[in-house]
């Protein structure tokens, strides 16, 4: 099915739903390309003697091809189209996966997750320009909230189905597992999704391209959005990075329960993006979106008093990152419903923007958090405290006055 997309309008409400959840499962296989093998983290690193900071270094590689694979799929979709990029991103997924499956060392397992990443990113980077291509722009950061309603449940399964799976069947079956996923998706994608983009005579040329980022960078619509939402999601890859360490090598958690201290995260994810999503039905973003920066850099200092004290323990520590992470649900489709509003000659290469630095700052800061050997919560607490405070400075530094 390749021909093109019918107006919005024409949706009806069954095709509507469909096209929306399509969306989101595109957007789901990187965070179970990230949650699901985290339970495994400390398996691996036995299994190829490292340390488990060096294997921590293949989320660092995820988080890397994710950032250049946004820069690379955004502009080739504003040209070509969405639906054979999606594809193409499809395809390198898979072989990306199987590769990690085969892998025989950290430095192979490294490129392979880079690999995977920059298949996976297609999905994200691209389902946000389709709603913008299908979709009246008021509409977008709502939809957003409501595919992040299918991603939010990654968090709920993922870490489980590696935790038990990997006593049972090793670590390797997570990757046969993730490319088995991504198959099947790329059938689904090939029988319904339509092109929602004619393509363009939009130059390919790398400087015109990086002249083209460029401009949409320094827009303010952009920046005094993107630039804090990258920075509190920073916190959230340092969180990603560094929790096996501290639930499994810390705390001393069996692998096989690691997902019972992840699911909170999940859950708030899912409460409070479709609690944004109602509320901006009816308000203002920006409101919103100051009082979630607000709420996560209160959360994060907190984590880092509990994790300085060791008050409450494990649960402690769990009960502020649940905080945390929620906003992000809030912050992450709220900056990107109210930037894209403002670029929709451009959806593709906003979108592509929005993912290099958010990926980007994640790839930063779980190196970061990766090159520390931990051996007590307080790093990881630390940076993520730093990372939501700066978030909040950012978007009052950047905010326009008020009217007279």
């Amino acid at each position: 099915m390749t021909h093109m997309a019918a107006p919005s309008d024409s949706f009806t409400r069954a095709r509507r739903i469909e096209l929306i959840a399509l969306f989101g499962l595109l957007t789901v296989f990187v965070p179970i390309g990230i949650d699901m093998y985290l339970p495994a983290l400390p398996t691996i690193a036995r299994e190829f003697g490292a340390p488990v900071s060096a294997i921590e270094h293949s989320l660092a590689a995820f988080f890397l091809g994710m950032c250049l694979g946004q820069a690379m799929f955004g502009p080739i979709s504003d040209r070509f189209g969405r639906r054979m990029p999606i594809l193409v991103g499809l395809g390198l997924y898979i072989a990306g996966a199987a590769g990690c499956a085969l892998s025989q060392g950290p430095l192979t397992l490294d490129a392979l997750r880079f690999l995977q990443a920059l298949g996976g990113c297609a999905g994200t980077v691209l389902a946000r320009a389709c709603v913008r291509d299908l979709f009246p722009p008021a509409q977008a950061a709502r939809i957003f909230a409501q595919m992040l309603l299918i991603l939010s449940v990654s968090p709920l399964f993922a870490p489980f189905v590696g935790g038990f799976l990997l006593p049972l069947t090793g670590w390797r079956s997570l990757f046969w597992l993730q490319a088995g996923a991504a198959a099947l998706t790329w059938i689904v994608v090939w029988k319904i999704l339509p092109e929602s983009h004619p393509g363009s005579d939009r130059r390919l040329h790398p400087f015109h391209v990086l002249a083209d980022y460029w401009k949409i960078a320094r827009d303010p619509h952009f920046s005094r959005l993107i630039i804090p939402a990258t920075l509190t999601g920073a916190g959230l890859y340092v969180f990603l990075t560094g929790w096996p360490n501290v639930v499994i090598g810390m705390f001393k958690v069996a692998p096989e329960y690691f997902g019972f201290t992840f699911v909170l995260n999940g859950i708030g994810l899912i409460i409070f993006s479709q609690a944004s999503a109602r509320w901006l039905k009816t308000h203002p973003g920006e409101p919103l979106f100051f009082v979630a920066l607000g709420a996560n850099a209160l959360a994060g200092c907190l984590a880092l008093l509990f994790g300085l004290t060791g008050w409450g323990g494990l649960i402690g520590l769990i009960i502020w990152i649940f905080i945390y992470c929620a906003m992000i649900g809030v912050i992450n489709p709220t900056a990107a419903g109210l930037t894209m509003q403002h670029f929709g000659h451009a959806a593709g290469m906003a979108s592509a923007l929005i993912g290099f630095f958010l990926y980007g700052g994640g790839f930063l800061a779980s190196l970061l958090m990766g090159a520390i050997h931990a051996k007590t919560p307080v790093p990881m607490t630390a940076l993520m405290c730093l990372f939501g405070l700066s978030g909040l400075a950012t978007y009052v530094l950047f905010r326009p006055p008020a009217p007279r």
